[in-house]
């Protein structure tokens, strides 16, 4: 897969070249010599695209983001039906269900009679909004407290710190359902007394005006996670910036006579960007799963709004008879959780230089081989076997339970692989068939459909074990 994916990147490469020779066309036509100044910085721009562009992690992560904010900006224009419209058709109804109009309802109905579909559509809006306002509160705050302590040290340095062990003393999620309940009451008021403020929000959101008296509960949990979220960049931030401080360019700047803020903003700031871009993207996948556990528990926008974590738990009390009030909105949260990190481990090894040369290197270019082919074919018969129990069989459980064996059987094989004379044997091959297989026989008592999805699973499985062993006996890596 990875020989594969190495024809892709070279395409990937000539794409983002040419983006950044855009960009820096544009530069140079707003600021004359911009390019001949920077010369270095787009040179590196440009090596550190190409090694994201060998990470095929990196590149689904990406795509997973940019399909969730393409949702969470044109997704209430795009939905369907409206979320507030309640109990228009029967609630509950199964994914594929065709209303009276002849109307097919992908993903079905939810406990309000809604269509499930137009009802995630419009909670990716509020969640989005939700991430990046935590980010816009949270994060400045934090930056600058890390920033001042770091730079100043002493008394400044020892009060900042304690404020920051105080708040680290209560457990996160504590702290924010604390706050998520006491606060709303105090921001009802504010908004009242604000109505710009009030209007702004309705707009950001995309909600209807007359549900404005619903955002008191939904800032709450906005203020509140911001609260539990600064003092880690505070902390980050001020680790990171202890080294620099310490480096010839702040002496050099001290020097030259420039303020502290210049110093602190324009030279050891930008300095710690890689760090905090990082930080920053793993962090929108963690407050988008905790703002939807917060509406679980009942803290977050209150019905008709539509939040994923309240069509989760409007759902639970159906479960498993029906799985999609919990499993379609539940994937929905896992995918973006998922885009995030994938995407913020991406990020990560591209600004760390050891790994993003071992990333540049690690695969050599060769012809693809029959074993490549294999190995692809193997892959797309494990998606097959999911999509058989999810779509050919409806069978959400058997699919979410088939990942079960599988894990199981990959254990086994590449555990005992590592071991040379159990390897030189095929034992992790046979144990890791043999354990599957036992399992997926005793699920298919209670989830008839993960037998015969397991067994297009376990074709996929054995192409990538044909796939590797080919490899191993060509000397192909």
């Amino acid at each position: 897969m990875g020989v594969i994916w190495i024809k892709i990147a070279k395409r990937l490469d000539k794409f983002t070249d040419k983006i950044i020779d855009i960009y820096a066309a544009l530069r140079e036509f707003i600021s004359p010599g911009w390019k001949t100044k920077n010369r270095s910085k787009v040179s590196e721009l440009k090596l550190m695209l190409r090694a994201f562009n060998r990470s095929p992690l990196a590149w689904t992560g990406l795509t997973l983001v940019l399909l969730f904010i393409i949702i969470g900006i044109i997704g209430p224009y795009v939905a369907p039906e409206p979320y507030w419209e309640v109990y228009v058709y029967p609630k509950n109804m199964p994914p594929g269900w065709v209303d009276s109009n002849g109307v097919v309802h992908l993903f079905g109905t939810d406990y309000y009679g809604r269509d499930l579909l137009s009802m995630i559509l419009w909670g990716a809006r509020i969640s989005l909004v939700i991430g990046l306002a935590v980010i816009a509160l949270g994060v400045p705050l934090g930056i600058i407290l890390g920033l001042v302590a770091a730079y100043y040290g002493g008394k400044v340095d020892e009060v900042i710190m304690r404020i920051v062990d105080v708040f680290y003393s209560f457990p996160a999620l504590v702290l924010a359902i604390a706050l998520s309940a006491t606060l709303p009451s105090r921001i009802d008021i504010l908004l009242r007394e604000v109505p710009i403020l009030k209007d702004f929000l309705v707009l950001l959101f995309g909600i209807r005006p007359e549900h404005g008296g619903y955002l008191a509960t939904t800032v709450s949990i906005i203020v509140a996670m911001a609260v539990v979220w600064w003092p880690v960049y505070t902390r980050l931030l001020r680790a990171v910036a202890l080294s620099e401080r310490e480096k010839v360019y702040v002496e050099a700047a001290k020097a030259l006579g420039l303020s502290d803020r210049t110093i602190m903003f324009k030279h050891i700031l930008p300095n710690t960007s890689s760090v905090l871009l990082v930080t920053i993207t793993i962090d929108l996948g963690s407050i988008i799963i905790l703002e939807a556990a917060l509406s679980f528990l009942g803290l977050g926008p209150q019905p008709p709004l539509p939040e994923i974590g309240r069509l989760i738990s409007d759902g639970r009390a159906y479960w498993p008879e029906k799985w999609w009030l919990i499993i379609i909105p539940g994937a929905f949260l896992f995918i973006v959780g998922l885009g995030w990190n994938l995407l913020g481990d991406g990020l990560r090894d591209i600004f760390d230089p050891k790994t993003r040369r071992s990333i540049e290197f690690g695969i050599k270019e060769r012809p693809i081989m029959v074993h490549d082919i294999i190995g692809l074919l193997g892959d797309i018969a494990i998606i097959a076997g999911f999509l058989t129990a999810g779509i050919v069989y409806r069978d959400a459980p058997g699919m979410v339970i088939l990942f079960a064996p599988l894990v199981l059987l990959y254990v086994v094989w590449k555990g005992l692989n590592t071991v040379r004379f159990l390897s030189r044997h095929y034992v992790g091959y046979a144990l890791g068939l043999i354990a599957y297989l036992w399992l997926i026989t005793a699920l298919a008592k209670f989830l008839p459909s993960t037998y015969p999805s397991g067994l297009i699973v376990l074709c996929g499985v054995v192409l990538k074990m044909s796939s590797e062993e080919i490899g191993k006996r060509r000397g192909v890596k």
